[in-house]
């Protein structure tokens, strides 16, 4: 019997407002065997419904340092004053097993996962928006932050483009059916490198 390859490990990244989540939520619906890892944060839940969303796992600061001092995340970042990582465990069993892994995680995350021996392969894929002023446009739609905090975001987005080395796809998501099947396809090529 043929011993099964270790998983891939999907990173996505990209500036608040250029779409990651959907993306990433419609990519699960095609794909509902890549399992997703939900980011550890010290952030309160905005609501009920980011609590249910099973997209992050609420703990308390204390919690969250206990499992920086414990060496239990692979990567781990500071974002307006909360904790956000990734749980190595989490990730290295379902590899080691032979499962494919999804996550979201920021560039500042990505150094980090990019020095760390991993039991799969790591791939990296960055969403762009078209331009910042549709980045901009989104954000406002959104209608979750203040204009200081827009304008951090915005900030951060250019400082984002600086680090598109550490990438190995970069989407441009003008139109989201479009953006589906290219991430769609960076999937099928993935997997088939493994095999």
């Amino acid at each position: 019997m043929r011993k099964r390859s270790p998983g891939v490990f999907f990173v996505i990244c990209g500036p608040s407002g250029a779409g990651k989540t959907t993306l990433l939520n419609r990519l699960r619906k095609r794909f509902p065997d890549l399992h997703y890892v939900p980011s550890y944060t010290s952030r309160p839940p905005r609501s009920a419904a980011e609590r249910r969303a099973g997209r992050y796992h609420f703990v308390s600061l204390e919690e969250f340092q206990r499992l920086i001092r414990q060496r239990a995340f692979l990567e781990y970042a500071q974002y307006a004053g909360n904790y956000y990582g990734t749980v190595r465990a989490l990730v290295n069993d379902h590899l080691r097993a032979g499962r494919d892994v999804i996550k979201e995680a920021d560039v500042q995350g990505m150094h980090q996962l990019r020095r760390h021996r991993l039991s799969g392969r790591l791939v990296g894929i960055f969403i762009l928006p078209p331009s910042l002023d549709a980045l901009e446009q989104r954000l406002n739609q959104r209608g979750t932050e203040d204009p200081e905090a827009q304008r951090r975001r915005l900030s951060a987005a250019l400082d984002e483009l600086g680090e598109l080395h550490l990438f190995d796809y970069v989407v441009i998501n003008r139109h989201l059916r479009e953006s589906l099947e290219r991430l769609s396809a960076v999937v099928h090529i993935e997997r088939a490198r493994r095999e």
